[in-house]
């Protein structure tokens, strides 16, 4: 049965539920700006009923007030770190490639290729107008190492650019681990309230903000779990769970960090040192697991800036090994490759680490067999195999029968992207093949005192001298620290030392012309000259021809960067508004919930005032 003040309890309840509506609706209109805050509301249900006898049926008692609620769809949250990863992985590539983009528009600019070109021709031409003057030799010289020191340049920015992307990288790594630490730190203390029944919605939002952030650096997928008792009912409290690309990064026990790991050996020719991988840190401060920063499944800034950085359109030195022994060098490993690579295409660091099926082995060099009409490479030689030792501290020589063979040998990874490395690789194939084409012309004439001509594109060995390259014209094999035009890289192309020390080195004429006192022929200058025009010596056609491709290649790879960028901010912004209008705070929404709430609590302080007067009537207006 009633009691007799049953009405003053159920008007108490609900000045309490209008009282803690009017305080979240306040809490609301006072966040409606802060970045991340999900719009909050209070829940209730209706009291337990009380029996007012067996025929009266059930009496209200009111509200119960069941918590404060956030408004808040996971389903766009998700959505969001997907898209928002991507965004990040096309945006970090856009900004790189339109940089790279710049560095080879400087061709077509006042100084750039084809000035530098005219500037060679106009001086070929005072040269066959006057070849034995000492000024017309010294001009075709400097003209010629100009147009050299252009690619010089060219190749110069791509490793600043590398270098940008390494330590960009760094920084990047460095922001995870941060967003990771104070992740952990949230989840711990809203642990510690939701175990107390206490409500953690503002600091919920503080950690969904930032994993909003950690979205846009690599992708993340989350998952929230019921915390049981020791008793196995809900605790009220769960465990918060972050991964990243798959890879546990904390949850409620453990906050794992990332450190940068350099590497040991170089992957391509060109690289700088230095490059990074990326380990998980052990408790020691030491590098534990690896994080695979070239996963097909990594999206994110990480992915991006690792794409430009690594990116080798997916020419990566990969085959299997056929055959592993031992020679005078040591341990040997011979393998294969499915990949059309040529001697002048070839960017594999000289010495480094190959894999083969699932360990490391660092080799001193090794040997490549080609043929020499195509310049096609049919197979390869790494030598003087090692392995670390247990301590990971020192290499020990391998041991050639646990060589595996028929399996996979890689050197790197293949990377789906026209980043740094496919860039230079190609400038390589087009100094390279370039050289060796002036250089057979000179070597097949003479110079100014009657003896053969030197190759005039050239680069120095360790002692500061020039190859004699066209001495390895009819090798069908090449040793990676041998003279061979394998030596000669866009970093290094030069002018044959000799020549830009003595003028009379120039070649302009063959041996015939001078014998027959013809010193005026300038037949093989004429050859040179129009090698620049000759299109059979790339397959893109002329070395401008050539140029072209690649600034053709590199300028659609930016544009689609571009657009994939633009596209996946648009799908960003779209998915973001989408949560917004559920989750944010509507200041019109709010004023009009407001205004329900205050008439509900007027009301109810209505009832409490009839109330009053019911039990003043009774208690003093009522004789006994």
């Amino acid at each position: 049965m009633a009691a007799t003040f049953l009405g003053l309890n159920t008007t108490k309840s609900g000045l309490n539920y209008y009282q803690a509506a009017i305080n979240t609706t306040a809490h609301n209109v006072s966040n409606a700006e802060t970045k991340g805050y999900s719009r909050q509301t209070v829940t209730s249900k209706a009291s337990n009923a009380l029996r007012l006898g067996n025929s009266a049926g059930m009496q209200g008692t009111g509200v119960t007030l069941t918590g404060v609620e956030q408004i808040r769809n996971p389903y766009y949250d998700v959505k969001y770190w997907n898209n928002n990863s991507l965004k990040g992985e096309y945006g970090s590539k856009y900004d790189y490639s339109y940089e790279i983009e710049n560095y080879f528009n400087e061709m077509n600019s006042a100084t750039g290729y084809t000035t530098l070109l005219t500037n060679i021709q106009n001086s070929m031409k005072d040269l066959a107008d006057d070849p034995s003057s000492t000024t017309t030799r010294v001009q075709y010289v400097n003209d010629f190492q100009s147009y050299t020191e252009l690619f010089n340049e060219i190749a110069n920015n791509l490793q600043n650019t590398q270098k940008s992307l390494n330590d960009e990288l760094v920084v990047r790594v460095g922001e995870i681990n941060s967003i990771a630490k104070e992740i952990f730190t949230l989840n711990d203390q809203i642990i510690n309230i939701e175990l107390r029944d206490g409500n953690a919605n503002d600091l919920r939002d503080q950690r969904l903000l930032l994993v909003d952030q950690l979205s846009e650096l690599v992708n993340v997928t989350t998952e929230e779990t019921p915390i049981l008792a020791e008793d196995g009912h809900d605790s009220g409290a769960t465990r918060f769970t972050v991964w990243i690309n798959g890879e546990l990064l904390l949850d409620d026990l453990q906050c794992r960090q990332l450190m940068e790991v350099p590497r040991d050996e170089k992957v391509n020719a060109t690289d700088v040192d230095g490059l990074y991988e990326l380990a998980w840190r052990n408790n020691d401060g030491t590098a534990g697991d690896e994080f695979s920063i070239s996963s097909p499944t990594l999206t994110g800034k990480i992915a991006g800036l690792v794409a430009v950085r690594d990116g080798n359109n997916n020419h990566g030195f990969v085959g299997k090994s056929v055959d592993a022994g031992v020679d005078a060098k040591g341990v040997y490993v011979k393998m294969e490759t499915d990949k059309a690579f040529t001697l002048n295409s070839l960017n594999v660091a000289e010495e480094g680490k190959i894999r083969i099926h699932d360990t490391d082995y660092y080799y001193d060099d090794f040997e490549a067999e080609y043929d020499n009409a195509t310049g096609e490479i049919t197979g390869y030689t790494f030598h003087n195999l090692r392995v670390l030792s247990a301590d990971g501290k020192t290499q020990v020589p391998a041991d050639a029968s646990k060589i595996k063979t028929g399996v996979t040998a890689k050197v790197g990874n293949n990377v789906n992207f026209e980043g740094v490395p496919y860039y230079m690789s190609k400038l390589n194939e087009f100094v390279r093949t370039f050289s060796r084409h002036i250089n057979d012309i000179c070597v097949s004439g003479v110079d100014a005192d009657g003896n053969q001509g030197l190759d005039m594109l050239n680069t120095l060995d360790v002692n500061g001298n020039s190859y004699n390259l066209s001495a390895t014209t009819g090798d069908t094999s090449f040793n990676s620290k041998g003279v061979s035009y394998y030596r000669l890289t866009v970093l290094n192309w030069d002018i044959h030392d000799e020549i830009m020390k003595d003028p009379n080195k120039v070649v302009v004429s063959d041996a015939r012309a001078i014998e027959q006192g013809n010193i005026e022929n300038c037949d093989l200058l004429k050859q040179i000259q129009e090698s620049f025009t000759d299109s059979s010596i790339f397959k893109q056609g002329s070395p401008s021809q050539y140029l072209e491709s690649i600034i053709s290649t590199l300028g659609v790879q930016t544009n689609k960067c571009k657009v994939s960028s633009e596209h996946q901010d648009n799908i960003v912004y779209s998915i973001n508004y989408q949560r917004l209008s559920e989750s944010s705070v509507d200041s019109n929404e709010e004023a009009a919930s407001l205004i329900v709430q205050r008439n509900g609590y007027n009301l109810s302080c209505k009832v409490m005032s009839v109330l009053d007067e019911i039990y003043d009537k009774l208690i003093n207006g009522t004789g006994v």
